[in-house]
C-alpha cells in the first residue's frame, strides 16, 4: 500500500523507499520486541514523512504515506512476533518429548504411543533394553565417547525396527521400542533376537571398537491389562530377570517372575531392616596350623537368621545387598564385631574378615580400620583382610598401593578365593599379600585328579617361595588332609575340623582348651562334631 502511493508521488524516486523498509524489516524479523515496534513506529513515521518529502509531495501524501509505512511496518512486526512465539512453543513441545543427546522420543511420549495404540485395540509389544558395559566405557574413556556410543545404539535401534515402531531413549543406558501394528510374540522375539544381535556385536565410538552388549526384557500387551503403566512395568521384570540370570540376552514376561520378584522385593526390604537393627550375627570357622592341628585363626562368616524364613544363606543375600549398595556398611559391622569378639581369645589367634570390593574402594580405607582398631582394642598384626583377586584388579595400581599401606600399618591380607579369577599368577607375583587362599574347587578334586594335585603343589611352592603362608579352605575329609599335608600346605579351614561356631561356642573352646591338655587327635574330633 505505501509503496503503490509512492508510487503515486513520484516514481522516479522509488528506490529511496526500499532501504529504509528493508532495514526497518530485517530489524523486526531478527529482533521484533514490544520496544523495537515503539521505535519502528516513531521511526517509521519520521522515515516516510521525510521520503514523501524528497518527493515533493503534498502535505497530505506526506502524512498518508506515513500512516500507510508505519500501519504496515507494525502489522509485520505483530506477525513476525506470532510466528515466532509459535515456533519456539513447536520447539519446546518437541524438545519436551524428545531426548536431546539421540532425538528419540522419552519416556512420558512413549506411554502416550502406547495409550494411544491400545485404545484403536492394537495388539503391541514393548521391549526394554539396558546396555550391560555402559558404565565402564564412560569410566575408560570418557563420556564423550559414551554419548557417541548412546547414538550408535539408537542408529543400530532404528534400523532394528520398522518406520512405524517407536525407538525411545528412557534415561542413561536404557532404551525401548515399542512395537505395533498388530505386533505378537513371535514377531516380538524376532526384532529382540535382532537388536540383542547387533548391539552385542563391537562398535565404533570415538575411534574405539567396543563391545558393550544388551541385557533385554520383552511383554506383549495382554487383554487383562489396564494401562501402558502395567506394559512397562512387564518389560521391567522381564528385563529385570534377563540381567539377574543371563545377560547378553532376552527373557519374555511370565507370571512366575512377578512372584520371584516380589520375594526379592521383600528381601530387599528386610535386609535393610536387619542392617539397621543389628539383626545378623557373626559366627567363626577356625583356620589350624597342619603341622600341629593347632587353632591359629578364625575366619568371621555372617549369620542372617531370619524372622520368617529362618537361616538365610550368604550366598542369597550378600549378592543382593552387593546390587542394592549396602554391601560396605555390612561389611563394616561385621568387622567391628569380629575384632570385639577378637579381644576375648588369645593373643596368637587372628581374625580373618572378607572385605568386599566395595569396602576397598571406600575413601580413607586406613583411618577408618585405625578408628576399628581403636575403638575395640585389637592389635593391627591380629587383623587379617580376605580380598578377592577381582576386587584387587579392578584398579590394580590403586590396590597395589593399599596393599602397602596396609602391610606397613600391620595389617595382614590374604588373597581370598585364589585360582576363580583370569590372572591369578600375575597378581599373585605383583602384591604383596601375605596369605594365599586356595579356593575349594581345587580341594574337592584332590583325591580324583593327579592334575589337581599337581596344581597345588605348585602353588604351595610359589607361595612359599613368594614368602606366603598358604591355606587351603573347603577340606572336608581325610584323604584331603593327608594330601595337602604331604604338599606342605601350612593351613587348612573346612568342615574336617569344624564348622562355623558362635563367638560363645569360640569363647568355650579356648576356655576348656586352657584348662586341660587334650590330645590333638580328640580334639579335631570334638570341633568335626
Amino acid at each position: 500500500m505505501s509503496l503503490l502511493l509512492a508510487v503515486e508521488l513520484s516514481a522516479a524516486n522509488i528506490i529511496a523507499i526500499i532501504p529504509a523498509n528493508g532495514i526497518l524489516l530485517a530489524a523486526l524479523i531478527a529482533f521484533s520486541g514490544r520496544k523495537l515496534r515503539l521505535l519502528a513506529l516513531v521511526l517509521g513515521a519520521v522515515s516516510a514523512a521525510s521520503i514523501a518529502g524528497i518527493l515533493n509531495g503534498s502535505a497530505v501524501a506526506a502524512i498518508a504515506f506515513a500512516v500507510a509505512n508505519t500501519g504496515e511496518l507494525l502489522i509485520a512486526s505483530y506477525l513476525i512476533a506470532g510466528i515466532r512465539n509459535r515456533y519456539r512453543e513447536w520447539q519446546n513441545e518437541d524438545s519436551a518429548e524428545r531426548d536431546r543427546l539421540t532425538g528419540l522420543v522419552n519416556r512420558t511420549r512413549l506411554a502416550e504411543h502406547i495409550e494411544t495404540t491400545i485404545s484403536r485395540s492394537e495388539d503391541v509389544a514393548l521391549i526394554f533394553i539396558d546396555l550391560d558395559n555402559f558404565k565402564s566405557v564412560n569410566h575408560t574413556f570418557g563420556h564423550k565417547v559414551g554419548d557417541h556410543l548412546l547414538k550408535t545404539v539408537a542408529g543400530r535401534l532404528r534400523h532394528s525396527v520398522h518406520a512405524t515402531d517407536v525407538v525411545a531413549r528412557l534415561g542413561d543406558d536404557e532404551f525401548a521400542v515399542l512395537l505395533s501394528k498388530g505386533a505378537h510374540p513371535t514377531a516380538a522375539e524376532i526384532v529382540a533376537r535382532r537388536i540383542s544381535d547387533f548391539l552385542n556385536a563391537p562398535m565404533r565410538a570415538g575411534g574405539q571398537d567396543i563391545r558393550v552388549g544388551a541385557s533385554i526384557g520383552v511383554a506383549c500387551w495382554q487383554t487383562e491389562m489396564l494401562s501402558a503403566h502395567e506394559l512397562f512395568r512387564r518389560a521391567n521384570v522381564a528385563l529385570y530377570k534377563t540381567k539377574s540370570t543371563a545377560r547378553g540376552t532376552y527373557n519374555f514376561f511370565e507370571a512366575e517372575m512377578d512372584r520371584r520378584l516380589q520375594q526379592r522385593q521383600e528381601l530387599e526390604q528386610d535386609l535393610r531392616r536387619a542392617l539397621a537393627e543389628h539383626a545378623f550375627d557373626v559366627h567363626y570357622q577356625p583356620i589350624v596350623r597342619l603341622a600341629t592341628n593347632e587353632v591359629i585363626g578364625l575366619e568371621a562368616l555372617i549369620r542372617w537368621r531370619h524372622p520368617k524364613r529362618g537361616m538365610v544363606s550368604p550366598s542369597e543375600f550378600v549378592p543382593i545387598a552387593e546390587e542394592i549398595g549396602i554391601i560396605a556398611p555390612i561389611g563394616d559391622w561385621v568387622l567391628r564385631r569380629a575384632c570385639q569378639d577378637a579381644t576375648q581369645w588369645p593373643d596368637h589367634v587372628k581374625i580373618s574378615v572378607n572385605f568386599s570390593r566395595a569396602q576397598f574402594e571406600c575413601p580413607n580405607l586406613q583411618d577408618r580400620l585405625k578408628a576399628v582398631l581403636s575403638e575395640t582394642g585389637l592389635p593391627p598384626n591380629r587383623l587379617q583382610l580376605e580380598i578377592t583377586e577381582t576386587t584387587i584388579m579392578a584398579d590394580f595400581t590403586k590396590a597395589n598401593a593399599l596393599l602397602a599401606e596396609l602391610r606397613e600399618f600391620g595389617v595382614e591380607t590374604a588373597m581370598d578365593d585364589f585360582g576363580t579369577g583370569h590372572s591369578s599368577l600375575g597378581c599373585l607375583r605383583s602384591c604383596p599379600f601375605d596369605r594365599l587362599k586356595i579356593d575349594r574347587s581345587f580341594i574337592n578334586d584332590l583325591t580324583t585328579s593327579l592334575e589337581a594335585r599337581l596344581v597345588l603343589s605348585t602353588v604351595v611352592k610359589l607361595a612359599t617361595t613368594l614368602g606366603m603362608h598358604t591355606t587351603a579352605e573347603g577340606v572336608e575329609t581325610q584323604e584331603q588332609y593327608d594330601i595337602l599335608k604331604a604338599e606342605g600346605c601350612g593351613e587348612i579351614q573346612g568342615y574336617y575340623f569344624s564348622a562355623a561356631k558362635s563367638a560363645a561356642e569360640i569363647s568355650t573352646y579356648f576356655a576348656s582348651q586352657a584348662r586341660n591338655s587334650i590330645p590333638l587327635d580328640e580334639r579335631r574330633r570334638a570341633h568335626r562334631d
